[in-house]
């Protein structure tokens, strides 16, 4: 009987690769910051605010975005509130909302952060970067429900939107939608045809779709084309493991673990397999350098099979 209850190693890799692909509002460079401070002061303009205010909000907007491009995040918080105090109605107020839930998020204040996102997309709702912020969010609070719906709005402005294909992909795969997620994952596809991610999400469809050789092609081609990237090492690895191919999984697992030797999940998944061929030494050596990389005694558990 096939396992479609694959490892955490599997599925972190997965996310993990999702995670390092998408770019939220937090994570823009200086160039896109700019552009939306620009947005920000035209908007304020077009509202036509009396001439030595706007240019208090404006240089206060700046100042704002300069401190946000030096990381000088307490500097640009205070910026942008005496912005929003100086010119509450402004139309350009959304991008300043975004900016404070981007500050939020990254001091750690992910509840303000969500409040602050709610303010900006309600200000301006098909806005992009600020859907895709908020939805990165809910992601990261564990609400797939209504992140799925901010990437669904994304998708109906934007049809090709590779972040918002990539996620929703995934979503759908964990909510066992199979069908759905292949279709996203195949146009982001047809955007990009080595698109790892994408790649990776599609081999791991086939194989819950129970179409084991697709999804071992689909997952050496990723090899081949990345051949230094672990994920998909310890993905195969884990259809090597279903697959009772036990030699190819410890080999791909081994190879997983020496290009990222710092990731706890693979060492765990290691260590599943170790428990399996009643190799409980190695097992218990894996384990343990996964607990000196911050694994839970839950996870130690399931990859030695022993009761807490």
């Amino acid at each position: 009987m096939r396992n479609h209850n694959r490892s955490a190693a599997v599925r972190g890799a997965l996310l993990g690769l999702a995670w390092m692909s998408c770019v939220a509002v937090h994570g823009q460079t200086v160039q896109p910051l700019q552009a939306a401070a620009d947005s920000v002061l035209q908007d304020t303009a077009q509202g036509r605010v009396l001439q030595v205010e706007q240019q208090s909000y404006e240089r206060l907007v700046r100042r704002g975005v300069t401190a946000l491009e030096d990381d000088s995040l307490t500097l640009a918080e205070g910026f942008f509130k005496q912005a929003l105090r100086k010119q509450p109605a402004a139309l350009g107020n959304a991008h300043v909302w975004g900016y404070l839930a981007a500050i939020y998020e990254r001091t750690g204040r992910e509840h303000e952060a969500l409040e602050a996102y709610n303010i900006a997309v309600g200000l301006s709702p098909r806005t992009l970067s600020l859907l895709l912020g908020r939805a990165s969010l809910y992601m990261k609070l564990g609400n797939e429900s209504r992140a799925l719906a901010d990437y669904n709005d994304v998708l109906d402005l934007r049809e090709d939107h590779p972040e918002a294909l990539l996620m929703r992909a995934y979503i759908k795969q964990q909510q066992r939608l199979l069908k759905e997620a292949r279709t996203d994952y195949e146009h982001l596809l047809r955007l990009n045809p080595a698109h790892e991610q994408a790649l990776l999400g599609l081999a791991l469809v086939n194989d819950d779709d129970r179409r084991p050789q697709e999804a071992l092609e689909t997952i050496n081609r990723v090899i081949d084309l990345y051949p230094t990237h672990p994920a998909a090492y310890a993905i195969r690895a884990g259809m090597e493991t279903d697959r009772r191919q036990y030699e190819q999984a410890e080999a791909d697992y081994g190879e997983a673990i020496r290009l990222e030797s710092g990731n706890k999940h693979y060492l765990l998944a290691r260590a599943r397999l170790y428990t399996l061929t009643r190799q409980k030494s190695k097992a218990r050596i894996d384990a343990q350098a996964a607990a000196r990389l911050g694994a839970t005694a839950d996870e130690l558990a399931g990859a030695t099979g022993r009761k807490r």
